[in-house]
């Protein structure tokens, strides 16, 4: 099936997401089984989130703050509120799209060098594009009656490390945590300052443009998401092996859209006139003897 309708005259920036693989987890675990893997939160590459946050204590009700092990409790709260959360991410389209794909490519989510890099294999691996409604509506089914699921962009802020004594992110109330109990006030800090804790990183990230599901579970080890029909395509890189590209063409079915990217000097481009990507023809008698 061609690519057109996922590159002209592209103008709904909401529509798909991008998820950046390599070629081995798309091949042997996502595309098999029609799964993604929401990982432990501290699993990722950015280190607010990978090592361990550092709370204050703080009190309205002038209690006694000397009863406590400030540094043991807040190694016992972050352990708590990473190893309860879950997340799978992607990237997203820049906020305008003119239509224009000539122009539009800079701004697309699967045109993007540092992800391809960092995520992809250098290159070597794949973006899938999935529909964002559909993604959503197949999570919503499976894991919103069992966890506490939230979505929505990442917000970039560079943030100095003296906070301000209005902020309670990183600050544990002990009059609530005396009130509730460990565990209830796990559920009550993530709820509060989720935001702020999940959903922003600093703006080095910016241009991973990144959109993600976050999952507050018991759950121990990953959970797997049945994306059901929403892959809507797959981007190969510019440095993809031949057979891996045949290989996921041939592993997927004629409702998925397939293109490659290509680098000319200094631009991403198309890899538009390579018949390979067409599912169809490539079953035809014509491809098969010219290949």
């Amino acid at each position: 099936m061609s690519m057109n309708k996922l590159i002209y005259g592209m103008k709904d920036s909401n529509r798909y997401i991008y998820h950046y693989t390599t070629m081995d987890v798309a091949i042997n675990h996502i595309l098999p089984t029609n799964t993604l893997k929401a990982n432990n939160y501290s699993s990722t590459n950015d280190p607010k989130e990978s090592k361990q946050w550092q709370f204050d204590l703080g009190t309205n009700e002038n209690r006694d703050m000397g009863q406590y092990d400030m540094a043991a409790l807040s190694i016992k709260l972050s352990d708590a509120l990473k190893s309860k959360t879950k997340l799978v991410c992607f990237s997203k389209d820049e906020t305008v799209l003119t239509g224009n794909h000539l122009n539009d490519i800079f701004k697309r989510g699967f045109c993007k060098p540092r992800m391809w890099a960092q995520y992809a294999g250098n290159h070597s691996g794949v973006c899938l594009v999935f529909d964002r409604h559909k993604l959503d509506t197949a999570i919503s089914g499976q894991i919103n009656k069992r966890h506490l699921t939230l979505k929505g962009d990442v917000n970039y802020r560079d943030r100095g490390v003296v906070g301000r004594l209005d902020e309670g992110e990183y600050k544990i109330n002990v009059d609530y945590l005396e009130k509730l109990g460990f565990d209830q006030y796990v559920s009550a800090h993530f709820q509060t300052f989720y935001q702020r804790l999940f959903f922003e990183k600093m703006n080095d990230w910016v241009h991973e443009s990144e959109f993600r599901w976050v999952i507050s579970t018991d759950h121990d080890g990953p959970i797997m998401i049945d994306y059901q029909n929403a892959l809507a395509g797959i981007v190969f890189g510019d440095s993809a092996i031949e057979d891996d590209v045949d290989k996921i063409i041939d592993m997927t079915d004629y409702k998925i859209l397939y293109t490659g990217l290509k680098w000319k000097n200094c631009s991403p481009w198309y890899d538009l006139a390579n018949f390979k990507y067409d599912k169809a023809l490539r079953d035809s008698p014509w491809y098969k003897e010219k290949s």
